[in-house]
């Protein structure tokens, strides 16, 4: 996609979802995503704040734009995974599979995450941005395990978002040195003791 001129703002005939997402947290990690609002968003972007608006219903949008195409790339792994495949190894691969390897999203993601862990209002909206990737991951889980109660399957799939966040915010807070999926999946070895269909001797070797 072609990137919008920067210096006369208006309305793009394309907006680069992604380039507005990295110049809105170049911008936040400057100045803080309290202090900023629609105008000074479109300066940094070099789209109207009316292109904006009609695009992000409000700032935290912006924020959370890489969850959904994880929750699709998590997705489309859960989907075309064997019926007798072992459901940790699926669930693990699954998620590590959706943390991009993009080396752009990469670069931001130690400045994204600390964002989203410092900011109260970001913060605060966490849990129904993720609700879809829990969902997605409980509807797995309860296919596979079907005689297991939906709170246990829920209840599995809050984990497994809860260890892969912590992961990703470790690898941030270490120096950000390796992939981050990488780290995600070292992580989430130590849950498949605990995630029935775990195969013998699995759980929390380093691969």
């Amino acid at each position: 996609m072609t990137r919008p001129d920067r210096r006369r703002p208006g309305r793009p005939s394309v907006l680069n979802i992604r380039a507005v997402g990295a110049d809105a947290l170049r911008l936040w990690t400057e100045r803080g995503f309290a202090a900023t609002n629609w105008n000074d968003l479109a300066e940094a972007t070099g789209i109207s704040t009316r292109t904006l608006l009609r695009h992000f219903p409000s700032r935290a949008e912006i924020a959370w734009l890489g969850v959904a195409p994880a929750t699709d790339r998590l997705r489309e792994v859960l989907t075309r995974a064997a019926d007798d495949a072992p459901v940790a190894v699926v669930v693990r691969t699954a998620i590590v599979e959706s943390v991009s390897r993009d080396p752009q999203i990469h670069e931001l993601a130690p400045a994204w995450l600390r964002l989203i862990s410092a900011e109260p209002t970001l913060a605060a909206t966490a849990p129904a941005v993720y609700q879809p990737w829990i969902d997605t991951l409980t509807g797995y889980l309860a296919r596979r395990l079907p005689g297991a109660p939906t709170a246990i399957c829920r209840a599995l799939a809050t984990a497994y978002q809860a260890a892969t966040f912590a992961a990703l915010t470790e690898w941030a807070e270490s120096g950000a040195h390796g992939d981050a999926a990488d780290s995600v999946d070292r992580m989430l070895r130590w849950l498949d003791v605990h995630t029935p269909g775990t195969v013998p001797d699995g759980p929390a070797r380093e691969p």
